[in-house]
């Protein structure tokens, strides 16, 4: 600090008396400080915003050779953590003049990183100012000062939630107030009284967040001028990822989920909703909005974090947003929207816990929409559009015919060799439609496809058979999934029977699994029962289908009794799977 001090009095000697006067005299008090104070620190501290202000003074004048002197030495400050609130304060106010001056953008990014992330001196009308100077600098014309923004923004946001994640584990004696609905119905710009002073910061972010993307005015961050909705849908989507446990802990949080996140969603999702690719539109005053693929994947990639994270808060909303994307697989809608609800769903298929909520609070609920067997029959209804033109296509409307869009064999596109000493890719092929199986994920596993494009602003090309292998796999992964809920872990059930194995099992005695068996509890068969009933009739179509195109029939018969057989069987009694067992015979010898 000394030599910063030295250095900028030099430069200032001629042009700016003043300035060279407040580093002199704050030279003098950091030699008294380091002589009379062991630890320099805690001695820097209460006079920090009399250090700091010939640096501040460097800034203000604009100078280009004072100014990377001036932030380099508060940069340094804040590292050592020499910077009180008042300081930070002073600070702030300093990097948004310059901000509004257009000078030393970067190093104003990075001075407000250090600030806001090395501890947290920041906080209320100040953090905000700090975020809303970040947002204007992403939103600047220089490229590299607009990434640099976005990845500072993302990281200041992350840091502001990490701080509730600290201030929750502090034990506090004072009485737990209880949430004002009113007051979280209306919005603020002072946050529940309820919340503890790094929660009140979160929350009036997210607030704000949630704002934006409805294109309404900021409560708490004033000053900004610009936000589009692909970003703050990201900034939504990267909070809810990672602090599921600040939104269950805090009932304001959950409040915001439930009246602000998941309305904004249904309301974003309305242009998906009414358009209908290749139909005429219904008769409305106004056009039909197109969808806009970045938006709508930004929408579904939060709508399976909800589900997947916070699916015990949000059970009737959840509901809703099975429903669209069950809605979201009908002919009419983009095949590059089909294809990114297929994409969801793969993610939420692969997780038994999630499939058994879903059959106990739907399916199995008298007059609640049976959601498991929607999804189902939904898959198999879209694996049989994909095998057929579809009726007031282009074809219809034209009157002549279209080529088959999912192609040919490619031994007659590309000249491929079929013969001896070569695999031929697996396929359908039905009705002169040829559809490759293009997928290769591990049952149990997901992976993203479009949903990952987060660059792009126009809908993918969509590959040859991109849809109906996603579809394939939905429907594996449901049999794996019924496999699993029914029969239970393979992997501990043969940890189980192997340590069963060593001990005698004299006569009469059963062993583990038939145990299991015979003490299945009635709400467990229950749930059993339905969700064969869900889902037999809707897998049995789809799969004859597959079979009757299928180009590799011997491995898709074997793999479609290794997943169902068992898990449609086990624990049930004959009568009440005859049905299912009469048709997957039939589908498996026929």
């Amino acid at each position: 600090m000394q030599n910063d001090l030295r250095t900028l009095s030099a430069e200032c000697k001629r042009k700016n008396p003043d300035i060279k006067e407040a580093a002199e005299t704050v030279q003098v008090k950091l030699r008294t400080i380091s002589t009379k104070s062991e630890d320099i620190i805690a001695g820097l501290l209460p006079l920090s915003s009399e250090v700091i202000q010939p640096f501040v003074l460097g800034c203000d004048t604009k100078n280009p050779k004072l100014l990377p002197l001036c932030l380099v030495a508060v940069q340094r400050m804040i590292s050592h953590e020499a910077i009180s609130t008042a300081a930070a304060d002073i600070v702030i106010g300093m990097l948004w003049r310059l901000m509004e001056a257009g000078l030393e953008e970067l190093k104003l990014l990075q001075t407000a990183i250090l600030l806001l992330t090395i501890n947290s001196v920041v906080q209320h009308d100040t953090l905000a100012k700090a975020l809303v100077l970040c947002f204007r600098l992403h939103f600047t014309k220089d490229s590299t000062t607009i990434n640099t923004a976005a990845a500072a923004i993302k990281q200041l946001v992350s840091a502001i939630f990490d701080r509730v994640v600290l201030e929750d584990k502090i034990p506090t004696t004072e009485p737990k107030e209880v949430a004002n609905v009113e007051q979280l119905k209306a919005g603020s710009r002072t946050p529940p009284s309820s919340l503890r002073p790094c929660a009140g910061d979160a929350y009036l972010l997210f607030q704000d967040l949630c704002q934006l993307v409805n294109a309404d005015q900021p409560f708490w961050l004033t000053g900004m001028t610009e936000m589009t909705r692909t970003f703050g849908l990201e900034l939504l989507e990267s909070v809810l990822v990672s602090y599921p446990q600040i939104f269950t802990k805090h009932a304001e949080f959950s409040f915001m989920l439930k009246e602000r996140v998941c309305p904004l969603v249904i309301k974003l999702f309305s242009p998906s909703l009414k358009y209908r690719q290749g139909l005429p539109p219904a008769p409305s005053p106004a056009p039909v909005e197109k969808p806009f693929f970045p938006i709508v994947m930004r929408l579904l990639r939060i709508v399976a974090v909800l589900i997947k994270n916070y699916y015990p808060l949000l059970v009737t909303e959840c509901e809703i947003f099975l429903s669209l994307l069950v809605k979201f697989l009908d002919p009419e809608k983009p095949i590059w929207q089909r294809c990114l609800s297929l994409e969801v769903l793969h993610k939420l298929l692969v997780l038994p816990e999630l499939i058994r909520n879903f059959c106990q609070s739907y399916d199995m609920k008298p007059h609640s929409t049976k959601i498991f067997r929607d999804i189902v029959n939904a898959l198999g209804a879209f694996i049989q559009s994909q095998f057929m033109n579809q009726p007031g296509g282009p074809a219809a409307q034209t009157g002549t015919k279209i080529p088959d869009t999912q192609g040919t064999p490619p031994a007659i596109v590309h000249g491929m060799p079929v013969g001896s000493g070569v695999s031929p890719q697996p396929a359908f092929m039905y009705r002169g439609v040829w559809i490759p199986l293009n997928m290769a994920i591990p049952l149990g596993q997901s992976k993203g496809g479009f949903l990952e494009l987060l660059d792009k602003t126009d809908p993918p090309g969509v590959p040859d058979g991109y849809g109906v292998s996603l579809a394939f796999r939905c429907l594996m992964e449901t049999t794996r999934t019924v496999n699993t809920l029914v029969m239970g872990d393979q992997e501990d059930e043969s940890h189980q029977s192997q340590q069963h194995r060593t001990r005698d099992t004299g006569p009469g005695q059963a062993t583990n699994k038939e145990m299991d068996v015979t003490e299945t509890s009635e709400e467990d068969r229950q749930l059993y029962l339905e969700l064969i009933n869900s889902s037999w009739c809707g897998m049995l179509a789809a799969l004859s289908l597959l079979l009757d195109a299928s180009c590799f029939s011997q491995w898709l018969r074997i793999s479609v009794v290794t997943l169902t057989g068992p898990s449609f069987t086990a624990g049930l009694s004959e009568t009440d799977v005859n049905q299912w067992l009469h048709g997957f015979i039939m589908l498996t010898f026929n």
